[in-house]
């Protein structure tokens, strides 16, 4: 790694100060990262106030809350260390501390199942309370996640019998996972006093003893039930995209002689969130690649039928009538090998409204993906994108509120925000629709769709010149965007994008 890059638990800074979480890009702005690379290069020491207003603000004057307020950003962003600890210190009327802790050695993942799927075990959860006969609430929340996380196609899980076998057994994580065929492990402890708990719980990856992810989450015993279901919940919600994200970035770094189906389909996941019409084609070529290996991969089939769909959407053109049929032909597919994945029907549902107009159909399919697996972020996400599609932006809202709820760190979260706001536009909100849009820009990458609600929102409210700054921007990086295109968007919705094309008209956008 280039000596220049500063990596401290799941963060890497580039020497351009981007700032990465196990690879993805985090939104800060130029100064709180300045402020984090001079945290950095003080490798644990402290930072004074002094110091950071000279090497953030040189040569002007600011008040020292500034400082704070960058502080409070940096700190939303990162997030909490495994053992709940903030990441910066706080030296009361000094500076401030970056607890950096030490770097993961790397080491050979442990093995997959024999699927080839990522694997997790659920270990028993410590009972912190000195009371055993209160084993029975750690127990049955293991119970819970197991049965949560098994719903998922995505990745194996190890069954109670196994992972319970390592009850009161302490042994290195690296043992664990060997011994029990897995990457991941999932452990926890629970504390009760009185009638309140506690419950924490932690992610950890057992090849380089990394930690992905870590929660604390209180309760009243006087709630068990609902708490145990809003722990299951939440864990399930924010576990596997952290799974899959690091999946991604597994197969980043190993690049295998003898690539398998599974790789080329890991390998086009990233490019799902481009705003650039090339790379869905790119990720077609994988998942085509991943489907000659394994012809009955069913999620390879569904994804790449999702790819053809979304660079319609990205490139505003029409599919040709060659495009339409093997997109729904990958569809169908996918559903022969795969109608009991949620994940499977959520994409076919999509493809089968938006590309093959079977508006019937498509919801029938995604309310089934829906109640097979409300956990999943993407179903309720593609539950979201089907039901503004068929002229429903209140359900619509639901799915993109549950999707954002679930996992607010998941890389779907900015297209979450932005549902959420095109189903306010499409309801007349035209307020409420841009404080989402900007809630999304603010999260990810610049995506088309964005922009067009945003520039139409303005143009509704007689705010023509941030309508017209707005458009400017999204012909900057997309410059093919015409009224023609997107009314060929249009065409898959049932009649509600008027109001955009009228917007967008109103900007100037010919």
């Amino acid at each position: 790694m280039d000596e220049a890059q500063h990596r401290f638990g799941p963060f890497v800074l580039t020497p351009g100060r981007e700032l990465r979480r196990d690879g993805h890009p985090v939104a800060l702005g130029p100064r709180a990262l300045m402020m984090l690379e001079t945290m950095l290069e003080a490798e644990g020491e402290i930072v004074t106030k002094a110091e950071i207003l000279e090497r953030v603000w040189p040569g002007v004057t600011v008040e020292e809350g500034n400082i704070t307020v960058q502080i409070a950003a940096l700190r939303k962003e990162l997030g909490s260390r495994p053992g709940g600890e903030e990441w910066i210190v706080t030296v009361p009327r000094v500076g401030y501390r970056l607890v950096r802790g030490p770097v993961p050695t790397p080491a050979e993942a442990p093995p997959a199942d024999a699927s080839g799927k990522p694997s997790v075990a659920v270990l028993p959860f410590v009972n912190l309370s000195g009371d055993a006969t209160r084993d029975y609430f750690a127990d049955g929340l293991v119970e819970d996640l197991i049965t949560a996380l098994s719903r998922f196609k995505s990745f194996a899980v190890v069954s109670r019998y196994s992972s319970f076998a390592y009850r009161n057994r302490t042994a290195d994580i690296r043992q664990v996972a060997r011994e029990l065929g897995v990457r991941y492990l999932l452990e926890g402890s629970v504390r009760l006093s009185g009638e309140r708990v506690r419950v924490t719980v932690q992610l950890v990856d057992a090849a380089s003893g990394t930690h992905l992810w870590a929660s604390s989450f209180d309760g009243e015993m006087g709630q068990i039930f609902e708490f145990q279901d809003k722990i299951t919940e939440s864990v399930v919600g924010l576990v596997e995209p952290q799974l899959r994200r690091a999946e991604i970035e597994r197969t980043r770094r190993r690049w295998p002689d003898n690539p398998q189906a599974y790789d080329h389909f890991l390998r086009a996941l990233p490019f799902f969130s481009s705003r650039n019409p090339a790379d869905y084609l790119t990720a077609l070529g994988h998942l085509e690649h991943a489907v000659s290996l394994q012809p009955d991969y069913a999620a390879a089939l569904a994804y790449a039928s999702w790819s053809l769909a979304r660079h319609g959407t990205v490139a505003l053109t029409a599919l040709d009538t060659a495009g339409v049929a093997r997109c729904l032909e990958l569809a169908r597919l996918a559903l022969q090998y795969g109608d009991d994945d949620p994940l499977v029907l959520a994409i076919c549902s999509h493809s089968l409204l938006a590309i093959g107009n079977m508006r019937a159909e498509g919801l029938a399919m995604a309310d089934r993906a829906l109640a097979a697996n409300p956990h999943n972020v993407i179903v309720q996400v593609l539950g979201g994108i089907c039901n503004m599609l068929a002229g429903d932006p209140a359900k619509a809202e639901a799915c993109y509120r549950r999707a954002y709820t679930l996992s607010p760190g998941a890389p779907e979260a900015s297209e979450s925000l932005a549902g959420i706001g095109f189903a306010r536009f499409f309801m007349h909100d035209f307020e409420g629709a841009l404080v989402w849009l900007d809630r999304s820009r603010a999260t990810l990458m610049d995506w088309p769709p964005t922009y067009w609600i945003q520039t139409a929102a303005y143009a509704h409210l007689g705010r023509l010149d941030e309508a017209e700054a707005t458009l400017a921007r999204l012909k900057s990086f997309a410059p093919y965007t015409s009224i023609a295109g997107v009314e060929t968007v249009a065409q898959r919705s049932d009649g509600r994008f008027a109001l955009i094309i009228e917007g967008l008209r109103k900007a100037g956008l010919t």
